[in-house]
């Protein structure tokens, strides 16, 4: 806009083009308000399906407990129950839809909501005339504050509250089916989220909030489809599971037991190859023997002995899940118990087992593979496919001995040493593998340090010098945690023009040497000569000898 003096008739002008433009800016394309009708209609079709499929199990249902209360009686309750909640959200919902098409177009109620083929009907999209408008729709669900939403009668607080116990329905219903229950949490979910902006914004808000009437009355048919669907799910299963109580064979399946799951080069695979015969349609019970429990195969029929956990079921078998906490050979015990039709109820012991190996990545630098005299040096050693208990690892140059996280090898005299390893194959055989050879090492020498300076250093502070209370012997860069212990050195200086040479025994100085040292002056040099220290491997190491001038 042009700047200078303006008058004011100009100026209301383009004040009146800016309200304008920003108005533009905020205004929602046709075409995603007709995107939402096209979404809200199939929606639609989605939940009149949905409906016509539920009446026909309702009615299945029905029919079945009429004719066999004992069996299905209490599922049937149950069912029917769910039935009554569904209807009612779905038809609360409806109301909400038919209000807001009222409130925003100004069309009585009896006018939005109606029935068509005994279906209750909704005023489609297509006819609204402020499809954009949110006013309505955000004084109705959410009020003014969007961070409090409002509480009362057609809110978005209370259908949330609706739909929370319908969720509640359905996960008690579902004892005994957590991945139906997970389902449910996770098609009802309302926790608070980030909204396009990237602030956290309750359930309410991000749905209800200033949004087209048409966007927030498409959202409320994606919830009624979800009930729907959640509706049938839930009741197909209580139906289906009900008629799995009559046993009967059915389905024959190949399968195949291995002894082992893993062959090496040499070895033998073996398996056992049978027909299984199972009734798709009744599932059994399977439970397995808890921490410190077992099977008491002496009873009649067997029975666990201690705590027990009964499996989920896929279909007619059971899902079992182990942690796997830790390395080694495992072993599950457990029952199966299954009634065949006119029969008593059979039951059958059985027992796996499964090994557990740690990920491991092997790298072997070969230049590198070294061990230290006079040190523990740890190792790992394993063998895909056998578990620690198999595997019966030795050395040819010193000892190996077990450890609580591998073994610990400490090499002899000799200049290399060979790792070697038997294994036990599950048929009981033993076979040896090739080893690995090790290059055998002194631990090198550690590095002398007097006054807090090393050989890298050529100067001494007169203070450090008085403080210093003898030579140590550091092991830098070296990854086993080993000491040194000095045994002896001397230290030497220039008085008055005298060459003066004191011994040390021991890292601590001497008298005699402190005594010198006192009388040193700045400008002069020092030397620790003759840095005598015993390693771990019980070795006596010339340590060569530092020069240090004083400042």
């Amino acid at each position: 806009m042009a700047g200078g003096n303006l008058s004011p008739r100009q100026k209301m002008i383009n004040l009146m083009y800016l309200v304008l433009t920003a108005l533009l800016a905020l205004n929602v394309s046709k075409e995603i308000l007709d995107s939402f009708i096209t979404v809200n209609e199939g929606l639609e079709n989605t939940k009149a399906t949905f409906k016509d499929k539920m009446d026909a199990t309702y009615a299945q249902f029905g029919q079945l407990a009429k004719e066999n209360e004992a069996k299905y009686g209490n599922a049937w309750k149950n069912a029917q129950q769910v039935q009554q909640l569904a209807n009612q959200l779905v038809s609360h919902i409806d109301t909400l839809k038919g209000l807001l098409i009222s409130k925003t177009d100004g069309v009585p109620l009896d006018k939005v909501l109606g029935q068509a083929n005994g279906v209750d009907t909704v005023l489609n999209l297509e006819h609204m005339h402020l499809k954009d408008n949110n006013t309505h729709i955000t004084e109705m669900m959410v009020g003014s504050e969007p961070a409090k939403p409002k509480s009362g009668q057609y809110t978005a607080v209370e259908l949330q509250g609706m739909l929370e116990a319908f969720r509640d329905k359905v996960k008690a219903s579902a004892t005994d089916d957590p991945k139906l229950q997970a389902s449910a949490d996770r098609m009802f979910n309302f926790e608070p989220r980030r909204d396009a902006s990237g602030t956290m914004n309750n359930w309410a808000s991000m749905n209800f909030y200033h949004v087209p009437v048409v966007a927030g009355i498409t959202t409320l048919s994606k919830i009624q489809t979800d009930i729907r669907t959640m509706e049938n799910e839930l009741v197909g299963r209580m139906l289906s599971g009900v008629e799995s109580k009559t046993f009967k064979f059915n389905t024959l399946a190949a399968i195949v037991q291995p002894q082992s799951s893993y062959v090496t080069v040499g070895g033998t695979y073996r398996a056992n190859i049978f027909l299984g015969a199972y009734d798709n349609q009744n599932a059994p019970e399977v439970f397995i023997a808890g921490p410190g429990a077992r099977v008491d195969t002496a009873a009649k029929p067997p029975v666990i002995i201690g705590d027990s956990k009964q499996l989920p079921m896929n279909g007619s078998m059971a899902v079992l899940e182990e942690p796997a906490s830790s390395a080694g050979l495992k072993v599950v015990t457990g029952i199966i118990k299954f009634k065949p039709v006119g029969g008593e109820l059979q039951v059958e012991k059985f027992r796996t087992e499964y090994e557990v190996a740690a990920p491991n990545l092997v790298v072997s630098p070969t230049k590198m593979n070294v061990f230290y005299r006079g040190v523990d040096n740890p190792v790992s050693i394993s063998v895909s496919g056998y578990s620690a208990t198999n595997i019966s690892p030795s050395i040819s140059n010193g000892t190996l001995s077990k450890d609580k996280d591998g073994y610990i090898v400490k090499p002899g005299p000799g200049p290399t040493a060979m790792v070697s390893v038997s294994v036990t194959n599950p048929d009981g055989s033993k076979k040896s593998l090739p080893g690995m050879e090790f290059r055998v090492k002194n631990v090198p020498n550690p590095t002398p340090y007097f006054a807090g300076h090393g050989v890298n250093d050529n100067s001494v502070k007169k203070t450090e010098l008085m403080a210093a209370q003898g030579v140590i012997a550091k092991m830098e860069n070296f990854d086993f945690d080993i000491r040194f212990e000095v045994l002896s050195y001397t230290v030497s200086t220039t008085i008055q023009g005298n060459f003066l040479e004191k011994p040390c025994t021991g890292p601590a100085l001497s008298g005699d040497a402190k005594a010198m040292l006192d009388k040193v002056k700045s400008g002069q040099k020092i030397f620790i000569e003759n840095i005598k220290a015993k390693g771990p491997d019980g070795t006596t190491r010339n340590l060569g000898a530092l020069s240090f001038k004083v400042i």
